[in-house]
């Protein structure tokens, strides 16, 4: 695994006047974020607000029309594809739906990513990473077991696991309680704070949920109409006055 890079003077990720539309639908719209370096920056907005296509651009998932975008202060959009390649892997990705191989066990599930050349572990040090990941998220036991025997919850830490296993600088998630019942939820949003502190993680948090909100997030950016609207902390957002704030707070 390459070396971690020295710290950075500016913000680990740097998006500015980020553009995206399809057809005629304007998606994203002049949209500007800095994730600085050991913080969970969340994006909250309403679903269709462009938030899945904001973390998808940053990781070149899909091709901005316009803007710029800075990762570890590599020019994102003028990397070619194996310098692109070797980028992803610093950058954990965690989707809504886990993301795993059904025909896949956990262990194979996990040791999935560590399968580019210039990653290759030996199989002694693969096991030692699996169970590393594994106790990391609190599912030991599950390592022979199909995707199909697990809970969502269980299903979302070891998607959560096969994004640690190369130890990222910084991870992306994608809405990570979706689907999951409020006990469940609270338990992976602790299960973040707890990864964060141990994996030294930077994160950019896309969600609706303002629990996930009041529980993980150092900073909040409400995505509106493409842009940022509005940008502070939890209780900032929970005072506000601007209507499309209040709106996300009528049922709390």
């Amino acid at each position: 695994m390459e070396a971690r890079s020295p710290a950075l003077d500016g913000p680990v990720v740097q998006v500015r006047g980020l553009r995206k539309a399809f057809g005629s639908n304007l998606v994203l719209n002049g949209f500007d974020l800095d994730l600085r370096r050991g913080e969970n920056l969340m994006v909250l907005g309403k679903s269709g607000s462009g938030k899945s296509v904001l973390i998808k651009c940053i990781v070149r998932l899909l091709q901005p029309d316009a803007g710029s975008i800075a990762v570890l202060g590599q020019d994102v959009l003028a990397l070619d594809q194996e310098a692109l390649d070797r980028l992803r892997v610093r950058i954990g990705f965690l989707f809504q739906s886990s993301a795993l191989y059904d025909s896949m066990t956990v262990q194979e599930n996990l040791e999935f990513p560590l399968r580019r050349h210039w990653i290759a572990r030996d199989p002694k040090e693969k096991e030692t990473l699996v169970e590393e990941v594994l106790s990391a998220v609190g599912l030991p036991q599950t390592r022979k077991l199909y995707p199909s025997e697990l809970s969502g919850g269980m299903k979302r830490r070891i998607g959560l696991a096969r994004t640690l296993i190369l130890k990222p600088e910084i991870v992306l998630y994608d809405e990570p309680t979706t689907g999951l019942d409020p006990v469940t939820g609270k338990e992976i949003v602790e299960l973040i704070l707890k990864l964060q502190t141990a994996y030294n993680t930077s994160s950019i948090i896309i969600s609706h949920d303002l629990n996930v909100a009041k529980l993980a997030a150092n900073r909040i950016i409400v995505l509106h109409e493409g842009r940022n609207h509005v940008e502070g902390g939890y209780d900032d957002l929970r005072a506000s006055t601007d209507p499309v704030v209040r709106s996300f707070f009528i049922f709390m």
